[in-house]
């Protein structure tokens, strides 16, 4: 079993490549020198904990959380503080562990995240679980909910609604008196992040 704690900390003159090799030989294990490279932590091994900046320390602890190449891993909030290229050189490992048969539980407060990642999901609320399944579960838990984006010369309008048909011929006919042209309608059953707070708040309506 792994852990990535979202707070943790090493001593701070530690190096990179001295943490991985203390933790390698607690776990009596090889470094895989690929996981290294995967997470980007070669370029961490001779600076010094305190020298690190935080996307950086995250990065050196989900390398120490893989070292013994567990068959759980649990990661709390492993994106926090990361630049962009680190969340895709992380999610893309992460994906790279589900194909090879790891479980993972992932904490996050990243929606867009949550979904990318994430086969099965569960919502806590005051404690308890509100919600556990797919995602495609919840979209049918929280009801009709749609979005209806309309693009025109003007811009994008966003209409959450819960009835396609009559909210779209309403909302057609709107932008026709208004003499505006249309150049595209995207309809979608709303994101995570949109069910998330309705479960939250604790109402499907």
């Amino acid at each position: 079993m792994g852990i990535q704690l979202q707070s943790a900390s090493l001593p701070a003159h530690i190096k990179g490549m001295e943490a991985v090799r203390l933790f390698a030989k607690w776990n009596k294990v090889s470094v895989d020198p690929s996981m290294l490279t995967a997470l980007g932590v070669n370029n961490l091994a001779n600076k010094q904990y305190q020298e690190m900046s935080t996307g950086q320390k995250r990065r050196l602890h989900l390398a120490l959380a893989l070292i013994s190449d567990p068959d759980i891993v649990f990661l709390d909030e492993p994106t926090a503080g990361l630049d962009i290229e680190g969340r895709i050189s992380l999610h893309k490992y992460i994906r790279t562990l589900k194909t090879h048969g790891k479980t993972i539980l992932l904490a996050s407060h990243d929606m867009a995240e949550v979904e990318s990642l994430c086969d099965s999901i569960a919502i806590l609320k005051d404690g308890r679980i509100a919600f556990a399944g797919t995602v495609n579960e919840l979209t049918k838990a929280v009801g009709k909910h749609y979005n209806i984006c309309i693009k025109t010369s003007q811009g994008r309008e966003t209409f959450e609604v819960d009835n396609i048909g009559k909210s779209l011929i309403s909302i057609l006919k709107g932008y026709q008196e208004k003499k505006v042209d249309i150049q595209d309608i995207q309809v979608d059953r709303g994101s995570l992040e949109q069910h998330f707070i309705r479960i939250a708040r604790g109402s499907k309506e």
